[in-house]
């Protein structure tokens, strides 16, 4: 019996390996298509053989023997992809001649060959090439070595560091050439301005899709991944209101890997931070008093005595409106969990977040909560086509008292301390005797007794993306691949707005009864319900390219994208019968049922967009991209805007002889880039073409269709109409506005991140901007001119960007980066300024044709009369009511008196023209500490109001805020002010009742500021072997905790809207919990 043999692979034969005889003598018989045959057969068995999976062991160690905890280890080409222990261990089956990428962020990817080998050892080191870091672009990704055009970007976890309600406010100070400014901290309220490089407020693309900045101000925070801005040309791609920039918002995905659960949660204590306070009694009634004896004819003081000491005695009782409206302190609360994980076909993500803000009042009315949820699936349906959906959910409520905090803060402050809030010693009955105009400041920050505003608001945002590689089909079509993209929007708001009638009450002493009055603004009693929603449908098709061939480096995309945006809404009010919140009470007195005109839309847009992308070497970048953009708000032929961009880069550092110099081995990077783009922007466009009417006409009394009291009408669809107002003249030529971008800079980066720059020149002009003639047509026309697109602007200036890592021993590591920008606007062309009567009038008045923006005009200050001697040797003309102390101003044109003539262009305007920030990371061994210093210069602010004056009556109701006690007075309260005997004490301002000129530098401040914007410290708990995936982190972190400002009273971010009366922007303390496992 013949003993059996083991087969033999063909390659086994090749080789000269013996072959039996039998096999030999059946192969010489064969005939060649069955040998073929057989010869293939015999290689793909051998070729199984030799690929067959094997049991690796390893450990993962980084540049000091410690272990990577969490690691990624994956078997190259495939799926197949395990994690790293608490130990750095981990157990993989891959192919005996495979090869194993170990990733971990922030360090560099290892990849090795399994060689047969059970037991490898895998040692890693940190990243020091951000060059290869993925930045998101329009359509795409690049590496960021690669960019041509002005893009930054910021990381998710790099930016909730600063701990806000607001995405917006996390971004301050974290992007060269991104400006924002908290106006206020209301819950809810959403107040910023926002913009890019001064331009105004940018286009907003989350995951793909054009999105309104409210959406991006209620996004949780803890589910984006990062956020790229296109600051240049670079944003043309997205042509339709990319003129101001684009910010894109790239949201968290799912990864292969164990369900990973993670928890964050945190609770913060808010402070007001600036917000000026009351004089109590006595102080009030000195500066009264000092009002009063500020008479060059004679004065006297009004509070005598025995005013004092009914206050001392307590037959008057005083307010301190400060502690009746404001508390000290109000909770914040923000609780995240995700869930993700995956496996080779299907990842996903998911998110639950709920924030629980409370307004700073006292009576809790004002408060604000929000629930997100969002949800992202990838998964893969068959090789080469993924489907990957994303839905975002938002629910949130705003709560108010029916009076805004803007008049309620402007109500106390008018009202001063000298009358009590309450007209009885129990505090049970609200007062109306001696206040101004009767307002109460408890009664209107309380809802159930003045009623409230709710605002609801919930929105779902959903796509669905399916791409295709082209590739796995045939290999010519390597890199190419096909995506198309669907979503739908939608956003409900639901907002009641409840007036509620009340009584208040005034003591008399003679009676000692309370006599009850009902407060008549208040009355009757109304609710108004409001109804608004809004849809976006979105179609996107892409077909994308990448491939190289050799050193020559070449991606495009070309696609198609149609956009419709729709809006409606409907409101209802009525005079209720009674106090109670149903539109059914009502009365048919006071109804009304209408919509608001601009809440009523419905856009079409259209585009075509394709971006080419060429490098050779990584050394001469080239990149070309269009839009060609549609709208239905212009006229046919007016529809289409082409719009398209180049941009060059030069990575000199790349070159073979810059590398062949001693001197400059340590350079990573040194690469020059230019780019210049055309982007459109039909903002503010509103079917100027169309002929039609506005209705109802728009005025103060709106709500009773009438305007200026009258009842006008016009004859529409044959019927009498009343308050219908024809719009302008129809202009068919009407379109977009440009801007043509363009935008040099040079990238530097040396010793592996020791240090690094980036430094950008900008300048975009804007050309078409809609505006109407300043011209007025016949009345027998009937209508206003056209609007055109006639004015023109300039934005320009310079971008700084400083950078600075290292590592110091085993345990130190840091990161200190500082921006800064300084951006100028000048207006080129202002067709509605005009005509001036001489060459002056037009100096002084025309502040945008050929203007520079950012500037005030006013008086320059000249000091301050120190004593009787400075005035009477004052040579300028002046009033002969000057004391001690007063202003004096700058005699600018020379005449010898102060007049109107003597304003002259003084000062800079609220908005800064220079941003910069400073921050520094750092983690030694498992504490993390980070800090950010914003600020700005080159702006300022004017006082209005109560904080230009005191307020009110000699003895009616008025406030007097703290800070007028810092002032020039007479050492004696009772002396003369006129009397040249009289001695003084100094102070900052002039003598109670002489106030600077309000636009004068007296008055108006420079807001340069430096603040402490944030500051956290956290520490991570060491791995539990019991429990290797689970981590611990607990932090604390501050948010404006110190600033450095000459500003006085205010806050040098509070801007000069609503006369200053905002709600005052908060300081906060947290401390939070981070736990995964």
């Amino acid at each position: 019996m013949s003993s059996v043999r083991e087969p033999l692979c063909l390659t086994d034969c090749l080789k000269g390996a013996r072959v039996p005889e039998l096999c030999y003598l059946k192969i010489r018989n064969m005939n060649t298509r069955r040998m073929g045959l057989m010869l293939v057969s015999l290689s793909m068995a051998c070729l199984t053989v030799s690929a067959q999976d094997i049991k690796v062991q390893g450990k993962v160690i980084d540049q000091n023997n410690e272990p990577v905890i969490g690691a990624t280890v994956t078997v190259k080409d495939t799926k197949i992809s395990v994690v790293t222990d608490i130990d750095g261990n981990f157990i993989i089956s891959a192919p005996s001649n495979g090869k194993l990428v170990i990733n971990y962020i922030g360090m560099d990817p290892v990849t090795q060959d399994v060689k047969g080998r059970h037991q490898i050892s895998v040692r890693m080191t940190e990243s020091e090439n951000l060059l290869q870091d993925v930045v998101v672009v329009g359509y795409g990704v690049q590496k960021r070595g690669s960019i041509t055009g002005s893009v930054a970007a910021v990381k998710g976890d790099e930016m909730v560091r600063t701990k806000n309600e607001n995405p917006q406010n996390m971004l301050t100070g974290r992007v060269a050439g991104v400006r924002v400014w908290q106006k206020s901290a209301e819950p809810g309220s959403y107040r910023n301005d926002f913009d890019v490089r001064g331009m105004g407020a940018p286009l907003v693309i989350i995951d793909g899709v054009p999105r309104e900045m409210s959406d991006f101000q209620r996004m949780n925070a803890n589910d984006i991944e990062d956020i790229s801005v296109l600051k240049d040309a670079s944003a043309s791609i997205y042509g339709l209101r990319a003129a101001n920039g684009v910010v894109l918002v790239t949201t968290k995905k799912g990864s292969v890997g164990k369900t990973k659960v993670s928890y964050n949660g945190s609770y913060t204590i808010q402070q007001p931070k600036s917000m000026p306070k009351l004089l109590n009694a006595y102080q009030s009634m000195d500066l009264y008093n000092e009002r009063a004896m500020n008479n060059v004819n004679g004065g006297a003081p009004v509070f005598t005595e025995d005013y004092y000491e009914a206050f001392r005695n307590g037959t008057r009782r005083q307010t301190n409106w400060n502690k009746l409206i404001f508390a000290d302190t109000a909770p914040e609360s923000n609780q995240n969990v995700t869930v993700s994980g995956g496996n080779e076909k299907t990842q996903y993500f998911l998110s639950f977040g709920y924030l629980y803000q409370k307004g700073l009042f006292k009576s809790g009315d004002l408060n604000y909560s929000k629930y997100n949820f969002t949800s992202n699936i990838t998964t893969e349906i068959f090789r080469g086509m993924k489907l990957d959906v994303k839905i975002n959910g938002m629910s949130d409520v705003q709560n108010n008292p029916y009076s805004s905090s803007v008049d309620i803060i402007r109500n106390y402050w008018r009202q001063g301390v000298l009358y009590p809030a309450y007209a009885d010693a129990a505090n049970t009955m609200l007062n109306y005797e001696g206040l101004d105009l009767e307002e109460n400041a408890v009664a209107e920050m309380t809802s159930s007794i003045s009623g409230y505003k709710k605002y609801k608001q919930k929105q779902l945002q959903t796509s669905a993306t399916l791409s295709y590689d082209l590739g796995t089909l045939w290999s010519v079509l390597k890199g190419l691949s096909m995506k198309a993209m669907l979503s739908y929007d939608y956003r409900q708001n639901n907002n009641s707005l409840y007036r509620k009638a009340y009584y208040q009450y005034a003591y008399d002493p003679t009676t000692d009864t309370y006599t009850q009055k009902l407060y008549s603004t208040s009355s009757p009693s109304k609710l108004t319900r409001e109804h608004y929603d809004a849809q976006q449908f979105l179609n996107q098709y892409t077909l994308n390219y990448l491939r190289d061939f050799g050193k020559h480096n070449v991606s495009a995309v070309f696609g198609f994208e149609s956009q419709r945006r729709l809006g409606d809404n409907f409101y209802a009010t009525r005079n209720l019968a009674f106090s109670s919140p149903y539109l059914f009470n009502g009365v048919e007195d006071g109804q009304i049922g209408n919509s608001y005109p601009n809440g009523v839309y419905a856009v079409n847009y259209n585009a075509f967009i394709g971006r080419v992308n060429y490098n050779y070497a990584s050394r001469y970048l080239v990149e070309g991209q269009f839009r060609y953009d549609g709208s239905s708000q212009f006229a046919p032929g007016h529809r289409w805007g082409f719009f398209p961009s180049v941009s060059l880069g030069w990575v000199a550092s790349e070159e073979p002889w810059f590398k062949k110099i001693a001197f400059l081995k340590d350079v990573d990077q040194l690469k020059f880039r230019m780019s210049y783009g055309e982007m459109g922007d039909d903002s503010g466009a509103n079917y100027d073409w169309v002929s039609g009417y506005t209705y109802p006409s728009t005025s103060g009394n709106a709500e009773n269709g009438y305007y200026n009291q009258y009842a006008p009408g016009y004859i529409f669809g044959g019927k009498f109409v009343y308050a219908a107002t024809p719009m302008a003249i129809p202009n068919e030529n009407i379109s977009w506005y440009k801007a043509k971008s363009f935008d040099a800079g040079v990238d530097f980066d040396f010793g592996n991140g020791l240090f690094g720059f980036s430094f950008d020149y900008f300048n975009r002009k804007m050309t078409g901007l809609y505006e109407y003639r300043n011209s007025v047509f016949p009345t027998v026309i009937g209508a206003n001119p056209p609007r055109e697109n006639v004015n023109s602007s300039r934005n320009f200036g310079l971008e700084l960007e400083l950078r600075h890592r290292y590592r110091i021993g085993r345990d130190i590591n840091y990161n200190v980066k500082a921006i800064a920008t300084i951006t100028r606007q000048k207006y080129l062309t202002a067709v509605q300024n005009g005509p001036y009567s001489n060459a002056y009038d037009q100096w002084r008045h025309d502040n945008l044709n050929n203007r520079y923006q950012g500037v005030q005009f006013g008086y320059e200050g000249a000091g301050r009369f120190q004593n009787w001697d400075d005035i009477w040797d004052y040579t300028i003309y002046h009033e002969r009511d000057v004391l001690p102390g007063d202003y004096k101003y700058q005699d600018w044109n020379g005449d010898g008196e102060i007049s109107s003539l003597d304003e002259h262009p003084f000062a800079y305007d609220q908005t800064p023209w220079m941003n910069y920030s400073l921050s520094f990371d750092c983690t030694w061994k498992d504490f993390d500490f980070s800090m950010l210093w914003q600020g700005s210069a080159l702006g300022s602010m004017s006082y209005a109001e109560p904080l230009y004056s005191i307020w009110g009556s000699s003895q009616g109701a008025g406030g007097a805020l703290e800070q007028y006690w810092d002032r020039w007075h007479p050492v004696d309260a009772n002396a003369d002010p006129y009397d040249p005997a009289t001695e003084w004490v100094k102070g900052y301002y002039a003598y109670t009742g002489h106030y600077p000129y309000s636009n004068s530098d007296f008055n108006r401040v420079s807001t340069a500021y430096l603040r402490l914007k944030q500051i956290e410290l956290g520490y991570t708990l060491r791995r539990i072997k019991a429990l290797p995936s689970l981590s611990v982190r607990f932090y604390v972190n501050a948010y404006n905790l110190l600033t450095i400002t000459g500003v006085k009273f205010v806050d040098p971010e509070h801007p000069s809207d609503d006369l200053g009366r905002l709600y005052p922007l908060n300081r906060t303390y947290t401390m939070g919990l981070q736990v995964s496992f």
